[in-house]
């Protein structure tokens, strides 16, 4: 394992004065859904918090990237603001102006921003962080030095388990999964499960993960430095599989049992005809770069 992949941190206690990380996160926004935006920043605001309190993190840094803004005046400037403003050891950012530049593209202007942070946090808008799942998160990475990487134990917001981890994607069983009627699903079901690796249960720590979502991905910066960040030639979809795979070579990647949140995101079925497009080009190239 490379030397510079372990930050060799060490966790503050409540009577002590040891040295705690610190923790930048970036969220993408292109049209966002107000409710979800509202409850995404409110419990990621009770997460930091949380680990303010208990030593895990010192410092945090907020950045919203706005896609669909075309002026460098952004309508999150406020509620952002507003969410943070008892907060003062946590710094917030919008980044408008730049148009629709893609996800992978978006988020790596956030990471450029941010550049004396240990950690950094890509998150969706439309997720919902349990109180501690920062805390353990970052308390994970500082217990094994050979994780670069942090995934969660999902839940839909009805409460159904999500599995955000999966097995590096063949085209037809992606076609499947995101364009199949139920009855053509039901007779690959073994197939499916198995790219979701439902032979373990949705809720316990994996250490060998390979692939996972981008809605929740909790990454020491050194990794991110290594890689390059996010690959901008995927406009959307498939960003955060490159990513993932690419980080595995050289650190292992774990979804953690006791990090939890609620996704509200869906896949790609039921999207509009450019959204379908983007995907499939997305997939395509996945497989083009990685075989």
């Amino acid at each position: 394992m490379p030397a510079f992949i372990a930050c060799n941190l060490k966790m503050s206690d409540a009577h002590g004065s040891s040295f705690s990380p610190t923790l930048s996160i970036s969220i993408v926004v292109y049209f966002p859904d107000p409710a979800w935006l509202g409850s995404t920043l409110e419990s990621l605001v009770s997460a930091l918090a949380n680990a303010r309190h208990t030593g895990a993190m010192r410092r945090a840094k907020i950045c919203l990237v706005d896609n669909d803004a075309i002026s460098s005046t952004s309508r999150f400037n406020l509620p952002l603001g507003t969410a943070c403003k008892d907060f003062g050891w946590i710094e917030t950012a919008v980044i408008a102006g730049q148009g629709n530049i893609g996800y992978g593209r978006a988020n790596n202007l956030a990471v450029a921003r941010c550049t004396d942070f240990d950690f950094h946090l890509v998150l969706n808008p439309d997720v919902k962080l349990a109180e501690d799942a920062i805390t353990n998160a970052l308390r994970y990475l500082q217990q094994h030095s050979e994780c670069a990487m942090v995934s969660p134990v999902a839940t839909a917001p009805d409460g159904q388990p999500l599995y955000l981890v999966k097995r590096f994607p063949d085209i037809f069983t992606l076609a499947l999964r995101g364009f199949a009627p139920d009855w053509i699903k039901q007779r690959f079901h073994a197939r499916l499960d198995a790219y979701e690796r439902k032979e373990t249960p949705y809720d316990t720590t994996l250490t060998d993960v390979v692939i996972a979502s981008g809605c929740f991905m909790l990454i020491r910066r050194n990794a991110l430095l290594r890689t390059g960040g996010f690959d901008e030639a995927f406009f959307l979809y498939f960003e955060d599989f490159d990513l993932c795979y690419r980080i595995a070579k050289f650190a292992s990647i774990a979804r953690v049992a006791d990090v939890r949140i609620v996704h509200a995101g869906g896949s790609a079925a039921g999207k509009s005809m450019r959204h379908i497009w983007l995907f499939v080009r997305s997939a395509l190239r996945f497989h083009r770069k990685h075989g």
